[in-house]
């Protein structure tokens, strides 16, 4: 046993790491999967990646799809294993993952034309009366102040 021992200890690892694709159940298009396309280089032989993944099963429905699935969100743990410094473990990959007891549900719905013109319609005269009552509130306060300053400035009339 010994001899085993002192042989892997020997043995220079390498624990660089590219993940082509990891997905929990079907794939889905337009779905962002997080550790897709991630890669991991070790610039030592003892280095230890963890990957903790929650899966939330997840059902999918569109107009032209109708599928249950899981999505999922990763934390990473990087370090280097040093005894010498305090960091002891084991060198390596690992991936825990823990199912979420909570589903959740996508719906994509496509909105009527109609709906679309009405709320723009909505949102055109809410314009148009927002800026008529800035308009009357701007005229009846310069007048306001014109006619004030009109009274005080005319001379009055002397009676000759």
């Amino acid at each position: 046993k010994q001899w085993y021992q002192r042989r892997v200890r020997e043995v220079k690892k390498n624990f660089s790491h590219r993940i082509d694709g990891l997905t929990f159940g079907d794939r889905v298009q337009g779905m962002v999967y997080a550790l897709d396309g991630e890669h991991r280089i070790a610039p030592t032989s003892e280095y230890s990646f963890q990957y903790y993944v929650q899966i939330v099963p997840t059902k999918y429905i569109t107009k032209e799809l109708n599928v249950q699935t899981y999505q999922y969100t990763v934390q990473e743990q990087i370090r280097a294993i040093d005894p010498s410094s305090g960091s002891h473990g084991n060198a390596g990959i690992v991936i825990k993952y823990e199912f979420s007891p909570i589903s959740a549900i996508v719906q994509v719905k496509e909105k009527n034309w109609v709906i679309f013109l009405t709320r723009m319609l909505g949102v055109v005269g809410g314009i148009i009366s927002t800026s008529g009552l800035l308009n009357l509130v701007i005229t009846e306060t310069f007048e306001l102040i014109c006619c004030r300053f009109k009274k005080q400035t005319v001379p009055a009339n002397t009676g000759s």
